[in-house]
């Protein structure tokens, strides 16, 4: 996972968990955590581009926790297509990245399969070498016996 640069006005969420390390994780203290973000979220002076990257690191120390990430990610992003009415820029740079990111991860390309491509060419190879023999058979006069 990428790391990114924090806004220092911002706690972050290790920081944050840091302060109350010595109570135990019950899930009485989740609900109650919960409960604290609600109340936080529903505060009607609280700006977006303060609270984005405060659940980021949240998100951040999760992954770093569990090694997945607290939802899911493919519907996540599909959502925030649908949100924003596929984008058409948006979505072309992602599917650049995901061809470039599945070709260097596999070796090769997505939409333009080698195999294909390689199966085409030799077919297309041999229908001309049937062809110009064709032709040239047809140029050459038999011989009589």
């Amino acid at each position: 996972m990428k790391r990114h640069t924090h806004n220092s006005s911002v706690v972050e969420a290790e920081e944050k968990f840091t302060l109350n390390r010595d109570i135990p994780s019950s899930p009485e203290n989740l609900t109650e955590l919960g409960e604290l973000a609600i109340q936080f979220l529903n505060n009607k002076n609280l700006e977006v581009s303060k609270v984005r990257p405060f659940f980021w690191s949240l998100v951040e120390t999760y992954v770093d926790r569990f090694s997945v990430y607290p939802f899911d990610a493919k519907k996540a992003l599909f959502n925030d297509l649908e949100l924003n009415d596929y984008p058409e820029e948006t979505v072309i740079e992602l599917l650049k990245q995901l061809e470039t990111g599945f070709e260097k991860s596999h070796g090769y390309s997505l939409r333009k399969s080698t195999k294909l491509l390689s199966k085409r060419d030799s077919l297309d190879a041999e229908i001309k070498d049937l062809r110009d023999s064709l032709k040239y058979a047809a140029l050459v006069p038999e011989k009589s016996k």
